[in-house]
């Protein structure tokens, strides 16, 4: 007898936009790992679909519902399979292509939306390297 909470493959979900898009970010993202880490190296066959799920999973929110599995999937039939012997860096790009395919723009949208600005330190001026804060009389003088 089945319960609400079992869960039944035989109905299948329905593949939505964010799904798609979702796996075009994933791609992007492991074409990226792989262009700046190690691009030299062999793609690690074993490693591939754990990187992918990896992703899929940080996609979701890192929560198992949320169509893990269906964007780990799109994501995967979406891109060629690396083949034997092939670096991270070319496989990068064909990884690439396939996040193009999937929807994903390659633009200045994608960067961090929060600049990062130097904070500024203690300002310097003459020998002593600080400035002194204002004395009391000091401060009186310029409210005049």
């Amino acid at each position: 007898m089945s319960k609400r909470t079992d869960l039944r493959p035989e109905v299948s979900q329905g593949v939505t936009d964010e799904h798609k898009s979702a796996a075009g970010w994933v791609l992007a993202s492991v074409a990226y790992l792989y262009r700046t880490e190690q691009p030299d190296a062999p793609v690690d066959i074993l490693g591939y679909p754990v990187a992918i799920g990896a992703k899929a999973y940080e996609a979701t929110g890192r929560s198992c519902h949320g169509g893990t599995g269906t964007i780990a999937r799109l994501a995967r039939d979406a891109a060629p399979a690396p083949r034997d012997g092939i670096s991270r860096g070319a496989y990068a790009l064909e990884l690439a292509d396939a996040a193009r395919r999937l929807g994903f723009e390659w633009d200045d949208a994608n960067e961090p939306a929060i600049p990062r600005l130097p904070v500024p330190g203690p300002r310097r001026t003459g020998e002593s390297g600080r400035v002194p804060a204002p004395r009391p009389e000091q401060r009186k003088e310029a409210r005049r």
